[in-house]
């Protein structure tokens, strides 16, 4: 159990360190029949070289690994298969995060997370005090789950 409260609170250092870029913006399919509309151009470039949507996308993930766990309650399998479901979604925050991490660049990603200061910290506290996290700390396909989509502690 003591594995995974670290790797909660490793992970929501990281994160509070490093912001996360919001989801881009899905584009409209025109029909014959309906007018043209124009959706906001998703951002160009690496999501790595744009710090501030880092941040909005890393703290709409820890939002959703708070929203994951309150609905999977103390179902361990089913919490496993949330956080599996947005690995794959925020894969690219995963990456960034890391790279970013990597490349010395912490405290620049940890300013860009600064605006989402409370929103990280209403998220942190939602995940480490929740019933999955206590209930499902020992289980191995939980713990499995959440290092890959936090990553494990070095």
């Amino acid at each position: 159990m003591s594995r995974v409260w670290s790797v909660a609170l490793v992970a929501l250092s990281i994160l509070t360190a490093c912001p996360q870029p919001a989801p881009a913006p899905v584009p409209l399919v025109p029909t014959p029949s309906t007018p043209v509309a124009v959706a906001d151009a998703a951002p160009d470039g690496p999501l790595d070289l744009d710090l501030p949507r880092l941040a909005a996308r890393a703290t709409k993930l820890y939002q959703d690994v708070a929203v994951a766990f309150a609905e999977a309650g103390e179902d361990c399998a089913a919490a496993a298969s949330k956080l599996a479901a947005l690995q794959t979604a925020y894969a690219d925050v995963v990456t960034a995060n890391a790279k970013v991490l990597h490349e010395g660049r912490a405290r620049e990603l940890s300013g860009a997370l600064e605006p989402h200061a409370d929103a990280l910290d209403t998220a942190a506290k939602a995940i480490v005090g929740s019933k999955t996290m206590s209930k499902c700390s020992p289980d191995r396909a939980f713990t499995d789950a959440f290092d890959n989509l936090v990553g494990a502690p070095p």
